[in-house]
């Protein structure tokens, strides 16, 4: 079922930006986004003659917000970063259509992993690799969607596929964050211990 790992991954990430992120502004605020773009992923623009969902729009739109204080040096790299990302979207895709027989995983899980991959080793900084992500990963699809438009396919950029792609590509980077903290933390811990065991010694 089309859309089934959107919807789950999202309503997680509204229960865990409700009842699990410290009050604040921020969490109101990624509450209502999130609630937003649950609501909104249903309704479809026809702009010329591409079908284009609206939510791939916010999507795409939103990240600039978080880039908009990096320096200017920054802001290229990032564009550099998202730009690589978006070609192996598309190259993922066209070898999909023209040669589907070498996906032997279900590909929504194979261009996750492609996409997660290239951004873990694109960028370091958290907020930069959701950016280029979800940058990356619109611009792809928006990308494959005229190129296939031009073929006279009836395709819909932004569609539910295309949503569970990037809400499976965002967890797995969501996870991977988490498991950087975690493991900062232990290695400080075992530093901080060893550093005591050192005095006592003395």
């Amino acid at each position: 079922m089309e859309g089934l790992y959107f919807y789950w991954i999202t309503w997680l990430g509204w229960i865990y930006t409700t009842f699990f992120m410290d009050k604040g502004k921020k969490r109101l605020i990624l509450s209502f986004l999130i609630l937003l773009i649950l609501s909104l992923s249903s309704i479809d623009l026809l702009i010329n003659t591409y079908h284009l969902n609206l939510v791939h729009l916010i999507i795409l739109i939103l990240p600039f917000a978080l880039i908009v204080k990096k320096t200017i040096a920054q802001k290229v790299y990032l564009l550099i970063c998202s730009l690589t990302i978006t070609i192996a979207y598309v190259t993922f895709q066209l070898f999909e259509l023209f040669d589907p027989i070498w996906l032997f995983l279900d590909r929504k899980w194979m261009l996750a992993i492609v996409l997660v991959y290239l951004t873990l080793m694109l960028t370091k900084e958290r907020v930069s690799r959701i950016a280029c992500l979800l940058i990356g990963s619109c611009q792809g699809e928006l990308l494959y969607g005229f190129i296939i438009n031009k073929f006279r396919f009836n395709y819909e950029i932004g569609s539910y596929s295309f949503l569970d792609v990037l809400s499976l590509s965002f967890i797995i980077v969501f996870v991977w964050l988490k498991l950087e903290v975690l493991i900062q933390y232990i290695d400080e811990m075992v530093q901080k211990n060893a550093k005591g065991e050192t005095r006592i010694n003395e």
